[in-house]
């Protein structure tokens, strides 16, 4: 049964990724199809990202008995079989970062098996250099010469590196005042950057009315597959790396797009006979800005007014977002159904883990980060994991 109504909600992804699979396993001669993931209905346009029936999330489903996992340096070829590219992508020289086994700080924690994966290694230090790199090759091969997104600044400033490499894209980059300083890029003919006097919700309200008023293509956040698909390669990566499968993911969250790129990585490396298991996905906000750990404390499917931050602040600054209403259902379901959660921590717990993770593995990364390891150490008190079960945390980003 395909649904995404009531009870059922908390389930409905993991079936129908697991049912698209089995659906399409065999029978896709080249690429991959663009299909609902809660109904399952097929899209043929495939620059369109919500469904036409129901306004679910589309995404891209691949033959897996096509797939080959290869040992190249290049990770766009390594997991071709697993991106929705059409032809060879340009690399832009991301990825392949380590996967640490942070025996140090395990210790500290009491944790075993506690695997860093360091996203702060990545060309402009972050881990969205992967979503530029995915991104802007699928939409050269579809056609899109300019584009409009917002960013709270890894993504844009990804993506603004990005397309001076690749130089067959327009950038219009909108951002919240207080976002600013988070831009990493310089200027350039391809690149225009607009300062919108609010926050992340609105500079995105403004990318999306700018777009549709001229001949731009909203690039789409959370909806755009290639964001998820192009963050599902850290976890790939690191699930090949780890010498035993993760029994917890941890990732902080602002739309939560990672989480769901890790997530389907998971389904289809369980699919692929990589992983014995999918593992219980945990994410983390910081307390000043949680919308999504409150809404899911309350246990509803829903964000409601009570749970969105209006002008949201707090140290980590990556994961700012009040209003994350159109993507909680999706987070909410993947946590729930592996068995894991979503919490949020204070700026004192955030400022332990940063000092913490420094003291011990030598890291410096943001807070959003620190958050991450914060969301571990309260989740080991709490009883929530055992000393012997494995670990993987994304370490998405450093400060700038």
């Amino acid at each position: 049964m395909l649904c995404f109504l009531g009870r059922m909600e908390e389930f409905v992804l993991a079936l129908n990724y697991s049912d698209l699979l089995e659906r399409y396993d065999g029978r896709i001669a080249f690429g991959y199809r663009w299909c609902c993931i809660l109904c399952g209905t097929e899209e043929a346009d495939l620059l369109r990202y919500r469904c036409a029936a129901c306004q679910g999330a589309l995404d891209a489903i691949y033959d897996l008995s096509a797939v080959r996992i290869s040992d190249d340096l290049n990770p766009l070829r390594r997991y071709a079989g697993l991106l929705p590219l059409r032809s060879a992508a340009r690399w832009l020289g991301e990825g392949n970062t380590e996967c640490i086994h942070a025996e140090r700080l395990g210790r500290r924690i009491g944790l075993d098996a506690l695997f860093l994966k360091d996203e702060t290694a990545n060309p402009t230090r972050s881990t969205k250099d992967r979503v530029a790199s995915v991104a802007l090759a699928r939409f050269a091969e579809l056609g899109v010469k300019r584009l409009a997104l917002a960013s709270t600044g890894n993504t844009s400033t990804a993506y603004a590196r990005a397309a001076r490499l690749r130089g067959d894209v327009e950038l219009n980059i909108f951002a919240g005042h207080e976002f600013v300083h988070r831009l990493g890029y310089s200027d350039h003919p391809t690149v225009r950057t607009y300062v919108v006097d609010s926050g992340f919700d609105s500079a995105g309200a403004a990318a999306k009315q700018f777009a549709a008023s001229g001949d731009v293509h909203f690039e789409g956040g959370f909806f755009n597959p290639s964001r998820r698909e192009g963050l599902k390669l850290t976890y790939l990566e690191a699930f090949d790396q780890m010498p035993v499968a993760p029994r917890f993911v941890f990732q902080a969250i602002s739309s939560g797009m990672g989480l769901v790129g890790a997530y389907k990585g998971a389904v289809e490396y369980r699919a692929l006979g990589r992983l014995p298991r999918l593992p219980s996905f945990v994410a983390v906000q910081q307390a000043s800005c949680a919308p999504m750990a409150n809404a899911f404390a309350d246990g509803v499917e829903e964000i409601s007014e009570r749970h969105v931050v209006v002008n949201p602040r707090g140290i980590a600054e990556a994961i700012l977002r009040g209003n994350p209403a159109p993507t909680y259902p999706y987070l909410n379901t993947i946590c729930r159904s592996t068995g894991g959660s979503i919490l949020s921590m204070t700026d004192e717990e955030i400022y332990h883990a940063h000092r913490l993770l420094e003291d011990t593995e030598g890291l410096r990364v943001c807070y959003a980060s620190a958050a991450t390891v914060a969301g571990v150490l309260a989740a080991r008190q709490r009883g929530m994991i055992s000393a012997d079960q494995p670990v993987l945390v994304n370490l998405t980003g450093t400060t700038f």
